[in-house]
C-alpha cells in the first residue's frame, strides 16, 4: 500500500490540529516513572523483547473481531475496555469498517454492553470523507447504502475519483467496469480505498473485504490506490491527534514530536497486517489477539515481533498490567 498524499487541512480545522499538537507536546514532557520490562516473560501467549520508555499514554483498539464477533460481544471485552480506558490518557476505537457509518457501529456496540460514545470511534469512512472534501473530489462510490450516509452532500457528477469500501452488492462486472472507466478516462483521477483488507469474519465464516476488488482495479488501470484507513501512517497519526484533542487541556508548543507520541501508544487488534504490523510500522506498540480474523500462522507475517500475542482483548489488558505499562493517567 502507499500512504495518502498529504493534503492541506481546511482552515477551520487548523486551530484544532494545532491545539492537539501543543497538548501532546505538554503530555510528552510530563515526568513519568521509567520501568524496565521483561517482555520475554510473556503472558497468555508470546511476547517481544522490547523495552518501554514509561507507561502508555494512549490506547487504540480495533472493533470487529477484537471487541465483537458478528452480533455478539467477545466475552470479557466490555469490562477490559473500561479497565483500559481508566489507565490511559485517552482511548479510541479505530476501525476499517466501511459497510456502515459510525452511528450504526456505535449503536451496535452500545447494544452489546459497551460504554462508548460518539467521540470514541475513529473510523475510515470519516477519514475518507475528510480526504474527499479537502481535495474537492467528485467520486463514484462503491459503498453500501449505509456507508453512503457518511458522504451526504458530496458531488458525484462527472466523477474524477473512485472510492471503494466493502460493498458486496457493487462488486459485479458492470459496476467494477464503470469504476475502471472513470480511472482510465483521466490520468488525474484518484483510486481511494477505505482499506485493502483481505477478509473479515461473519457469523457464517470469513468473507472478502474491499482489498481484492481494489487490487482488481489497480491491475486493470495501472493505478495505485490511496489507502486511507489502517495501516496507513496518516490514519494512525490523525487518530493520535484526535485522541489528544479529547484527552485534556493545556498547551505549550506547536512543534510536537508526533513520533514520540506514537511510541507511547498501543494498538490491540485481530489483523496481523492492518492492525498490528501497521501500528508497529509507525512506531506504536501492538498486541495481536487470537479472535476474529486471526488464523494460525499469522505470527509468521510480522517483520518485527509485537509486544504479545494473546487469546483476547481481556488478556491483552492483563498483559499490559503485568508488564507495568498501565500505571494510571500521568499528570492526574
Amino acid at each position: 500500500t502507499i500512504k495518502p498524499k498529504r493534503a492541506a487541512a481546511p482552515r477551520s480545522a487548523r486551530p484544532a490540529m494545532a491545539a492537539s499538537r501543543m497538548l501532546l507536546a505538554r503530555v510528552l514532557r510530563a515526568p513519568a516513572p521509567l520501568r524496565r520490562c521483561s517482555w520475554q516473560r510473556g503472558f497468555a501467549g508470546s511476547a517481544s523483547s522490547s523495552s518501554s520508555s514509561g507507561p502508555l499514554l494512549y490506547a487504540f483498539v480495533d472493533i470487529d473481531g477484537t471487541l465483537v464477533s458478528g452480533e455478539s460481544a467477545i466475552p470479557g471485552a466490555a469490562k477490559a475496555l473500561s479497565e483500559l480506558r481508566s489507565c490511559v490518557h485517552g482511548l479510541r476505537l479505530v476501525t476499517n469498517q466501511s459497510k456502515e457509518g459510525a452511528g450504526a457501529t456505535l449503536a451496535r456496540l452500545q447494544a452489546q454492553g459497551f460504554e462508548v460514545g460518539t467521540r470514541d470511534i475513529f473510523g475510515t469512512l470519516a477519514a475518507v470523507r475528510r480526504f474527499v472534501d479537502q481535495k474537492q473530489l467528485r467520486p463514484l462510490f462503491l459503498l453500501t447504502d449505509a456507508a453512503l450516509l457518511e458522504f451526504e452532500g458530496v458531488p458525484t457528477h462527472e466523477p474524477n475519483a473512485v472510492v471503494v469500501g466493502t460493498a458486496p452488492e457493487d462488486f459485479h462486472y458492470e459496476r467494477l467496469n464503470e469504476a475502471a472507466r472513470v480511472l482510465l478516462r483521466d490520468e488525474r483521477s484518484e483510486l481511494i480505498a477505505c482499506n485493502k483488507g483481505r477478509y473479515f469474519g461473519r457469523n457464517d465464516g470469513l468473507s472478502l473485504m474491499a482489498g481484492p476488488f481494489v487490487a482488481a482495479l489497480e491491475f486493470a488501470t495501472g493505478r495505485q490506490a490511496i489507502v486511507v484507513g489502517k495501516p496507513s501512517r496518516a490514519f494512525f497519526e490523525e487518530a493520535l491527534l484526535d485522541v489528544v484533542a479529547g484527552s485534556g487541556t493545556g498547551a505549550v508548543a506547536d512543534a510536537v514530536d508526533v513520533e514520540g507520541g506514537l511510541a507511547r501508544c498501543v494498538m490491540i487488534g485481530d489483523d496481523a497486517v492492518d492492525d498490528v504490523q501497521g501500528a508497529m510500522d509507525v512506531g506504536m506498540k501492538a498486541i495481536l489477539v487470537r479472535t476474529g480474523k486471526y488464523r494460525e500462522g499469522d505470527e509468521a507475517r510480522f517483520r518485527t515481533p509485537p509486544l504479545a500475542i494473546v487469546d483476547d482483548v481481556a488478556a491483552a489488558v492483563a498483559f499490559l498490567r503485568s508488564e507495568g505499562l498501565l500505571e494510571g493517567r500521568l499528570g492526574g
